[in-house]
């Protein structure tokens, strides 16, 4: 006994083929829209990984509960 008709089989490959697709699309946008990206943004700084930098403490919250009480710079 045959369960789906052949129309059906046909729309399900169909389907899939389109989700293929729309996949392999996608992919493609992504990259283009990481290499407008990146056009603009640069190492100002000129920094590595690894690199030491000073970081203002302002918005970071500590322990302490006194602000004077907290370093400046981490």
């Amino acid at each position: 006994m045959k369960t789906e008709s052949p129309k059906l089989e046909d729309f399900f490959n169909r389907l899939q083929r389109s989700w293929k697709k729309a996949k392999k699309l996608m992919e493609i946008e992504k990259e283009a829209m990481k290499r407008q990206f990146d056009k603009k943004r640069r190492n100002l700084q000129g920094l590595k990984a690894g690199d030491n930098v000073w970081l203002e403490a302002k918005n970071i919250q500590f322990e302490q509960t006194l602000k004077e009480a907290g370093p400046k710079k981490i």
